[in-house]
């Protein structure tokens, strides 16, 4: 049913999901009473935040043309609802989505330091929001070397344009005196994995979500002779990227449960899709997609 419905890539899909989004986030703020309704600017984050994964899938060939990415990352990330992720940390990964994108891009050869210099001010615009999101900064590095890594201006572009973000905290701190860079810096928390002996239930989701990763990340480098040399660096960096999320989960077990966990959700989409394009039988190509409603479906149960 799903597989083949979201085969195709159509308007009807877009239209779908975010009436998924809308209702999902109304049903939660009207049954649960400590939410606010100015959570609704969910709606519109989430919103912009699939519209950039797909944008990014599409344009890269990251799979065939169909819908599955979305669907699954729609279903994942609406699991913010159910651990109550922060809205900053909502608005940290749009930034990241950002970064991607321009990073990327980098495979045309064209504005290479221009593209380079976007993304690492969006990955610091990001990591304002959510600290743990300076880990992405190795995803910068990484597309340097993969693409670009003959010139000497492509490495010290990411510094400029970091240097640029700090000039502008360190003014706003001035002028308005937040303390933001200070808060900023005694964020840098780690509650390692190993040191926890309970968990609580619902937390057994991310670890579902952890297994999947790992997997995932597993295939892909057992596979990597296969894929075509051409767009073998954007899995790379999607690969890269699932590696920063199983990190954060290794490093800060909590900051990674309280939302760190979203940035795991566009290489496991990813992932998704591309084993339901790879499996022939129907029923297991059933199974992975909907592998992330019943995670959805878990995670507000164990509530």
């Amino acid at each position: 049913m799903l597989s083949t419905f979201f085969s195709t890539s159509r308007p009807v899909h877009y239209l779908m999901v975010f009436i998924i989004v809308v209702l999902t986030v109304l049903i939660t703020i009207l049954w649960d009473p400590q939410r606010q309704w100015w959570e609704l600017i969910a709606i519109l984050i989430l919103s912009g935040s699939l519209a950039l994964v797909e944008f990014i899938v599409s344009k890269n060939d990251l799979t065939p043309s169909s819908s599955y990415v979305l669907w699954c990352a729609t279903i994942l990330s609406l699991t913010y609802l159910a651990f109550k992720v922060p809205l900053h940390i909502m608005v940290a990964l749009f930034f990241v989505l950002l970064a991607i994108r321009r990073l990327l891009s980098l495979k045309t050869g064209h504005s290479i330091i221009k593209k380079i210099f976007d993304a690492t001010f969006w990955i610091a615009v990001a990591t304002v929001f959510y600290h743990w999101s300076a880990l992405l900064y190795l995803l910068v590095f990484v597309s340097i070397f993969l693409y670009v890594r003959n010139d000497f201006r492509h490495w010290a572009t990411p510094f400029i344009a970091l240097g640029c973000v700090w000039v502008l905290l360190f003014t706003y701190d001035y002028v308005w005196e937040n303390h933001v860079i200070s808060s900023l810096w005694d964020s840098y928390k780690t509650s390692y994995l190993w040191e926890y002996t309970v968990f609580q239930s619902q937390e057994i989701i991310l670890f579902f979500l952890i297994i999947f990763s790992v997997f995932g990340l597993f295939i892909y480098l057992t596979k990597l002779i296969d894929i075509q040399q051409s767009v073998r660096p954007r899995f790379t960096i999607m690969t890269f990227m699932g590696l920063c999320g199983i990190a954060l989960f290794l490093i800060d077990f909590e900051s990674f449960c309280n939302g760190g966990y979203l940035f795991l959700i566009l290489p496991l989409s990813v992932f998704i899709a591309r084993a339901v394009h790879a499996i022939n039988h129907k029923i297991f190509k059933e199974i992975l997609l909907w592998i992330p409603v019943l995670l959805l479906l878990g995670s507000f149960l164990l509530y």
